[in-house]
Formats: structure tokens, C-alpha cells, sequence
């Protein structure tokens, strides 16, 4: 049996904003996908408190656009897109990750 690995808080902080971008790169979502999407690739679960703010920070910056999706019998809820400077963001940041990730592992 593969034991399961647990990040560290302080790295998924760290790479939360960049981690937002590219789960919302695939297409619109709304901020509960958005987590679990990003548990599923192995982070912690997200609280709301964590992330909504988050969220709220990259779409002030002009990363990110939202709009209000009405629910068929359910409550509504903001579905988040990427702008374009949030594309040329994200590109920017993958590659100063590949840089830094070289940097780290470097013997």
C-alpha cells in the first residue's frame, strides 16, 4: 500500500494563487469545484475563509472575472473565469516555478 503524502501547510499557502489560476484555466467554476478539484491533486481541503479571499485578491488584481450564476432550485453562485492578463500570469509564474523547482533539486 502507497502511503498518501500530505503537503505542507506553509507550501500550499505558498502556491495557492498559482494553484487557483491554473484549476480556473480549465474553464469557469465556482469556488467549492475549485477546491475540490485542487484536493484531488493532493492538497488539503481549502476553507472558505482561505479561499474565497484568495479568489477575491486574484479578481482585484484583474486575474480573474466573475459572474453570478443563478441555480435551478438552488442557491446561486459566483462562477470564476481567467482574464486574459491572468493567462500571461500563469504562464509567467509556471515558468518561474520551473526555475525554482530546478533551483531546489539541483545535487
Amino acid at each position: 500500500m502507497i502511503e498518501e503524502k500530505q503537503y505542507p501547510g506553509s507550501w500550499q499557502r505558498a502556491v495557492l494563487p498559482m494553484s487557483l489560476l491554473d484549476a480556473i484555466e480549465a474553464g469557469p467554476n465556482h469556488g467549492y469545484a475549485i477546491a475540490q478539484m485542487l484536493e484531488s491533486r493532493g492538497f488539503s481541503p481549502i476553507k472558505g475563509s482561505t479561499l474565497y479571499p484568495a479568489l477575491l485578491k486574484l479578481e482585484a488584481a484583474g486575474l480573474l472575472d466573475s459572474f453570478w450564476e443563478e441555480g435551478d432550485g438552488a442557491p446561486g453562485r459566483k462562477v470564476y473565469t481567467l482574464t486574459g492578463t491572468g493567462r500571461g500570469h500563469l504562464a509567467a509564474q509556471r515558468e518561474l516555478w520551473s526555475f525554482f523547482k530546478d533551483s531546489v533539486l539541483r545535487q
